[in-house]
């Protein structure tokens, strides 16, 4: 080690440049208080130490963002030069320390800490190839508790960019010694038990643009420099403690602040809440209409900001009442949806709703990241300010339910009818049931013995069942979408497809209304009008809701391959994905339902090999990390499919670890994309086995051949993802629950079963 020490330093030049020279290198400053604060010195463009009132004072500059940041150090007792291997044995010590406080033993997953292997094989760890140090530490949902540890450990772990510690049980308060972590960029820890005050010197850090402690038990005030989190592509969230005191005038001045105030204000009631401000928008609508918010404002009473995606089941029916009634009184509704413009027309057609709704395109721009998580409930007076949100109370407490199922959201009928005058939200009831259980064959088989599916719609009115209706062409188009991918469309003529009409009393689904089916027995009862169903089959229901958010999908699987596949959000590829996938092809899901760290039991990896080798449930996935190991890696050693990108992906089947599919993405992850090679081929293998009978033997040659189509239409799905920059899906499409399907459920029995058991 050598060791400068303070007298020659100054004697030496003034300024001491880093960043090039020293790349992968580290300094380490002792204080005279014993601690170390080291400093990774490509990461710093200067070290400057200067004499200030007697005192020998170092300036460390940092080109950031934000423009040039200094760092300020004092008491500094004597400076090392450290080699990669001291670096990374202090890390080492420095993580162990973590381990420690945050009781490590108990962690879901604690593989290979404190061990002798290299920390990049420590769970939860990512590095740099090449450098000594630690860069994130990704440990979310993990069983952390205990609290963050003191002292200069966490200074300590040189290099550290993030700490990703969302829903643990981490308590204790935010350590000041992070604030000497020069290269931190970010704490997550959304969801756990911290106390004490924000240390206001975290959001002066040269490169800190992410702080996210939301539902935890902070308490004190609002630092006036965290507004430096408000700035565009940096993120913030401290809604949900007991923070308390006015808001900063730096924050609520801030351009973002009508962007972003539902993750500041809403607390425990303690905070004084300042006037919010509506978003100023200039956009157009889903028709190219340009328009501005401010205008929409002064010209109504009363404007609602709704959004769609995140609002509760049946709640859309119920506004468009309210709407009809008091749009003449003064009463807009600007709807926000994000997506696909022609989906977004199409849904508003279909529900016959005329408010105005944003182009989404310009919706989620204006919104950036956060636009999956805007309130859906926001009222906005003719002065641009908004008087009722479902996100808290006039005095800034949230609902214990948090951003999503609020109570409140109810109250804004109140709100309107105090304003406007009570009406009568009284559904549409249906009086004529004669055409309830009459069946309609969509096509049938001309190749085989068959394979019987069938449609139910729910939420369907009498006035929907006219002969070439809305019930008849919403069925015919739920058809169309199952055969719209591969294999399924060259497989087409091997199936007989029927629908049966479900008259509801009710198409609207908020509370007291009444529909057709309620469980999967009533699908199943329905499904068993069709007199032409092949005897000793599986019965396979897709039920169809005339919603656009009554919840998420999902598929019930029988032991005996029935199915009922709910799609609760109409007709679009979910249907693929529960009825095709889940349904069909006893396909298990490939994404991540909720932690990254998510690792299955012992008994849950042996619940997954007992429904493969039980029931032929999951081809797509697998417990090994070796591709030659997995259920594909006959395909993944085929050429033909090379251009797949067969792998042993990690993540799927709900779980972050553990568990791995085979590609990047499928319609099982993120339904963007196709059906990826080993879904085909569990598709191929089981229709055609009830199609040609008990004596069909599979041939793998016979597949690949029929499979060319399958492998130019996934391949060509993954080609336009690659050109659009994203070779996974939108943002929207994998982080909202609106659209994403949950987890299929395996129901032990038959259909017959259930049926006996109703």
């Amino acid at each position: 080690m050598k060791r400068f020490f303070l007298s020659i330093i100054m004697m030496a030049a003034a300024v001491v440049g880093v960043k090039a020279q020293y790349d992968g290198q580290c300094v380490n400053f002792k204080l005279s208080t014993g601690d170390s604060i080291p400093v990774e010195l490509s990461c710093c463009q200067s070290l400057n130490p200067q004499v200030k009132d007697g005192n020998i004072v170092w300036n460390l500059n940092f080109d950031t963002p934000r423009g040039r940041v200094v760092q300020t150090m004092d008491n500094v007792s004597s400076v090392d030069y450290m080699s990669k291997e001291q670096v990374r044995e202090q890390v080492r010590k420095a993580m162990v320390e973590f381990y420690q406080s945050t009781n490590g033993d108990q962690w879901s997953n604690n593989t290979n800490w404190c061990t002798d292997k290299p920390v990049e094989e420590w769970f939860g760890v990512m590095t740099t190839p090449g450098y000594p140090y630690v860069r994130h530490l990704y440990l979310s949902g993990n069983n952390l508790s205990g609290q963050l540890p003191g002292g200069d450990c966490l200074q300590r772990m040189v290099g550290l960019n993030s700490l990703n510690l969302w829903e643990n049980q981490i308590g204790g308060t935010i350590p000041e010694s992070l604030t000497h972590n020069f290269t931190t960029n970010g704490l997550l820890m959304d969801n756990n038990l911290l106390t004490g005050e924000i240390p206001a010197t975290l959001f002066d850090l040269p490169y800190f643009n992410r702080f996210e402690v939301g539902e935890n038990n902070l308490t004190g005030p609002i630092p006036a420099n965290i507004s430096h989190l408000m700035d565009d592509a940096f993120l913030i969230n401290i809604a949900g403690n007991d923070l308390s005191g006015e808001v900063p005038e730096t924050v609520v001045n801030h351009p973002r602040f009508s962007q972003l105030w539902d993750y500041i204000v809403p607390q425990r009631g303690h905070l004084a809440v300042p006037d919010i401000p509506a978003p100023v928008m200039d956009v157009t609508d889903v028709d190219g209409n340009h328009f501005s918010t401010t205008d929409v404002y002064k010209d109504n009473i009363l404007t609602l900001l709704y959004n769609y995606s995140s609002a509760q089941s049946g709640y859309t029916d119920k506004l468009a009442k309210a709407y009809e009634a008091y749009k003449s009184k003064g009463f807009e509704v600007l709807g926000m949806m994000p997506g696909n413009v022609d989906d977004v027309k199409k849904y508003l057609y279909e529900n016959n709703i005329t408010w105005m709704n944003v182009d989404p395109e310009g919706f989620r721009g204006f919104f950036d990241r956060y636009f999956m998580y805007l309130n859906y409930v926001n009222l906005v007076d003719q002065n641009g300010h908004i008087v009722f949100t479902s996100l808290m109370d006039e005095n800034g407490k949230m609902e214990d339910t948090g951003y999503l199922g609020s109570t409140r959201d109810q109250l804004l009928f109140d709100i309107l009818e105090k304003e406007f005058g009570a009406i009568d939200y009284t559904p549409y009831t249906s009086t004529d049931y004669s055409a309830d259980g009459e069946v309609m064959t969509l096509q049938k088989a001309t190749k085989g013995l068959g394979v019987d599916i069938v449609f139910v719609g729910n939420a369907f009115v009498d006035k929907d069942m006219a002969p070439g209706g809305k019930y008849e062409k919403k069925m015919k188009e739920a058809m169309e979408q199952f055969f719209a991918y591969e294999p399924y469309t060259s497989l087409r003529d091997r199936f007989n497809v029927y629908a049966v009409k479900a008259v509801s009393p009710n198409h609207d689904l908020y509370e007291g209304t009444k529909q057709a089916l309620s469980s999967n027995e009533d699908a199943f009862a329905y499904a068993q009008k069709v007199k032409d169903l092949i005897p000793d089959r599986p019965l396979r229901v897709s039920v169809i809701y005339d919603s656009y958010n009554a919840g998420r999908s999902i598929c019930y699987m029988y032991d005996d391959a029935s199915y009922v596949a709910l799609m609760l959000n109409g007709v679009n590829r979910v249907l693929n994905h529960e009825s095709g996938g889940h349904g069909v092809g006893r396909l298990l899901d490939e994404y991540v339902e909720d932690n990254a760290n998510s690792v299955p039991t012992a008994e849950m990896k042996e619940y997954l090999e007992k429904a493969w080798t039980d029931f032929g449930r999951g081809a797509n996935i697998d417990l090994h990390a070796d591709v030659t190991q997995t259920r594909w890696s006959h395909l993944a050693a085929d050429s033909r499919y090379a251009f797949e990108r067969l792998g042993a992906y990690e993540g799927a089947g709900t779980f972050g670890r553990d568990v791995y599919r085979p590609t990047e993405n499928s319609m099982m992850r993120y339904n963007d994309i196709p059906f990826n090679a080993p879904s085909r081929e569990a598709i191929y293998k089981y229709v055609m086995q009830e199609s040609e009978g008990p004596d069909w033997k599979y041939d793998y040659e016979t597949f690949v051949a029929f499979d060319e189509p399958g492998r130019q239409q996934f391949v060509n799905a993954q080609r336009k993802a690659a050109a659009r920059g994203n070779d996974s899906a939108s943002d929207y499409d994998k982080e909202n629950n609106a659209t994403r399907p949950l987890p299929p459920v395996f129901v032990s029995g038959t259909w017959k079963d259930a049926m006996k058991k109703k």
